[in-house]
């Protein structure tokens, strides 16, 4: 039988070894940013669940980016904006730069994302312009 990922009760991960699982972010990114929001949850778990504080709210928020996307690929109203608004929270409490990613411009378009969708309501939602999700923008290879 084939060892878990992750076993909850080892230690959390240095930033340095966070470092060296660069390419699971990456991954992650990649399918976010190609709208596999489901995959890109489940890839960002895997370095989200041991990582250490500050960087485990922030992967904690882009992952609930991801879900509350795909909650709105599923047409599920409440889902998709309570879990955007928890991202948006976490995520614009990085540094505008952060893990090598655009922090701020990430922040910035899931909160209008989640405003336009707020505003059109849970009956009109669906007619939202889907071309509006955020794209992950990578600043430095870090």
């Amino acid at each position: 039988m084939e060892k878990p990922a992750f076993d909850r009760n080892m230690p959390l991960l240095t930033e340095e070894e966070v470092q060296e699982r660069r390419h699971i972010l990456v991954a992650g990114i990649e399918q976010f940013n190609d709208g596999y929001f489901f995959e890109a949850h489940e890839t960002l778990e895997e370095l989200w669940l041991p990582s250490p504080w500050p960087i485990r709210p922030f992967l904690q928020g882009i992952i609930q980016l991801a879900a509350g996307f795909v909650h709105l690929m599923r047409n599920e109203y409440p889902g998709t904006v309570k879990l955007l608004a928890r991202g948006i929270e976490k995520i614009e409490a990085a540094p505008n730069e952060y893990m090598g990613i655009d922090a701020k411009q990430l922040a910035t378009g899931a909160r209008d994302a989640r405003d336009a969708l707020v505003e059109l309501g849970p009956d009109r939602f669906g007619e939202w312009d889907r071309r509006g999700i955020p794209k992950i923008s990578i600043v430095t290879d870090s």
